[in-house]
């Protein structure tokens, strides 16, 4: 079956983030933290998410949450950085500016060379945002959880 996007953004998480630590940015910089979670119907929780397993139920709907990547890095503003997620799908991601207390970004989902998501996004400075990929042949049931985390000088 073909990867299908859940929703360009499934929601935002809100709150403190016991996964995801705050990262270090200055004036030039915007600190970026791409997590991916695998998510299924019925299975244990991993001990790092479980903090955030009811609003990631509440969001995806799912009752297991496996933690599969967290890739940190400081990206300057207007450049763009590209995370593997795996299985020949990428994340390009490029901080474009602040805007009040928002980071401004432009965010590009690819399954090798295909476009899964391209759009702008306005994230809460330090917030999570939280992308998904349906149910796919090779992931098996469940679905594939991308946080995205940006935090640029206030």
């Amino acid at each position: 079956m073909k990867a299908e996007v859940l929703g360009v953004a499934l929601g935002v998480l809100t709150g403190g983030g016991a996964l995801l630590p705050a990262l270090a940015a200055d004036a030039q910089n915007v600190a970026i933290q791409v997590t991916t979670v695998r998510a299924v119907e019925r299975g244990p929780c991993d001990p790092q998410l479980e903090a955030m397993r009811p609003r990631l139920r509440r969001l995806a709907g799912y009752r297991g949450y496996q933690l599969v990547g967290d890739q940190q890095r400081v990206v300057a503003w207007r450049n763009t950085e590209a995370f593997d997620l795996g299985g020949g799908r990428s994340l390009i991601l490029q901080p474009k500016r602040m805007d009040d207390a928002s980071v401004m970004m432009q965010v590009r989902l690819l399954d090798k060379r295909r476009r899964l998501v391209d759009t702008n996004v306005r994230l809460a400075n330090g917030g999570t945002m939280v992308f998904g990929l349906g149910k796919d042949a090779r992931g098996g049931d469940g679905a594939l959880l991308i946080l995205l985390r940006a935090e640029g000088d206030r």
